[in-house]
């Protein structure tokens, strides 16, 4: 039998060796997470909220206080929702998704067991479909892999939770599917149900648009669809930061229409209004400038440290990182350097191989 003794102040000294005591077994048990996250956690631009979720919708979530107080959490401002019975390998595998890393997600939801789904809430089975169905999507996307049951697992998910606090990004991708996949009509009427979200996803619709028209070299059109999200009336945080993708999709049209000058300065602009911590803006924005350098034909070394930026201090964007790369292995071999250009090119397979900049580089496609 175990005595707890206290410190010689009391009741006082006793509570907090039994809290120690109870500490140390939890740690020794492996249990200490499990007790840390008892609650469901909203995690939003504005904060962290626990709680219970009382309501998820695709406008917002709602979350209950110990108080009884219910906050209410706009999806534009949504970081993450964690749900307290969820499997822990959910949510690592949304955590990856968050950060880009799509295949690793894929891999990761896939060590969820079904005892584990066993009496999960509604809430749980909804992040498991929609983990997989994200992953899968962002993956044929990032590989140029054929997007069929991407596709499929997308529909299902928004036949099924059609009022998921993931709606409008799934949506999304779904627009994106539909237009990799050729069929423009159907990604146009994928796109419009953005438009019916919250102002930041107002401006999303408009630029998802305008990015299918970029990838059809339709860059007049492209231009138009990217102002027309860059003049929607939001000037909230969220908003602001997707016009500023919108302005760097524009400035990537303008690339296309040899006024790289302006494209140059629009790469700037965006560079120099985005904060340190914005790592995914910053690597696109240097992306631009470094595409818009080397289109000019002319500046190959402002190109080289544009990449090389994105390549040593803005690389955790797996898509932007590869195009760096690739970029940085063509620069390379053009300025007689082929031991770097090896380097560059080794990255880029052991890092992204299944990448459309890896299949590129393999097919000796040249910008």
């Amino acid at each position: 039998m175990i005595t707890l003794r206290g410190s010689g102040r009391g009741a006082a000294g006793c509570g907090r060796a039994l809290r120690a005591f109870l500490l140390l077994g939890c740690w020794m048990t492996g249990t200490l997470t499990a007790v840390a996250q008892s609650t469901d956690r909203v995690i939003s631009a504005d904060g962290t909220f626990t709680g219970k979720v009382v309501a998820v919708g695709r406008d917002e979530v709602q979350v209950e206080d110990r108080g009884g107080e219910i906050r209410k959490v706009p999806v534009d401002r949504l970081r993450d929702v964690q749900f307290a019975g969820e499997p822990q390998s959910l949510r690592s595998a949304r955590g990856m998704l968050s950060r880009a890393r799509a295949a690793e997600a894929l891999e990761e939801v896939a060590k969820v067991e079904s005892a584990e789904l066993d009496g999960a809430e509604p809430t749980v089975l909804a992040d498991m479909a929609y983990v997989k169905a994200a992953a899968a999507g962002r993956v044929a996307l990032a590989t140029g892999a054929d997007p069929k049951e991407a596709g499929r697992l997308v529909n299902e998910f928004l036949g099924k939770y059609a009022d998921s606090h993931h709606f409008y990004e799934v949506q999304e991708l779904l627009g994106d599917l539909l237009a990799r996949a050729g069929r423009g009509d159907n990604a146009l009427a994928a796109y419009s149900q953005l438009a019916k979200g919250p102002p930041a996803f107002k401006v999303r619709a408009a630029a998802a648009k305008a990015r299918m028209l970029l990838e059809q070299q339709k860059y007049q059109e492209a231009i138009g669809e990217f102002e027309a999200a860059l003049a929607v009336d939001a000037g909230d945080e969220a908003a602001v930061a997707q016009k500023r993708a919108a302005a760097l999709g524009r400035a990537r049209s303008l690339i296309g229409l040899g006024r790289h000058d302006e494209a140059i300065a629009v790469a700037l602009a965006a560079i120099e209004q985005s904060n340190p911590e914005e790592g995914e803006t910053l690597a696109a924005a240097y992306n631009t400038l470094g595409a818009a350098y080397r289109a000019t034909g002319t500046r190959d070394q402002d190109a080289m440290i544009a990449f090389l930026t994105v390549d040593l201090v803005y690389n955790g964007a797996p898509d932007a990182h590869a195009e760096a790369l690739w970029n940085l292995t063509e620069l390379w071999e053009r300025a007689q350097n082929p031991e770097r250009a090896r380097e560059a090119r080794s990255t880029l397979d052991a890092s992204y191989p299944g990448s459309r900049w890896a299949k590129q580089a393999a097919a000796g496609k040249s910008s």
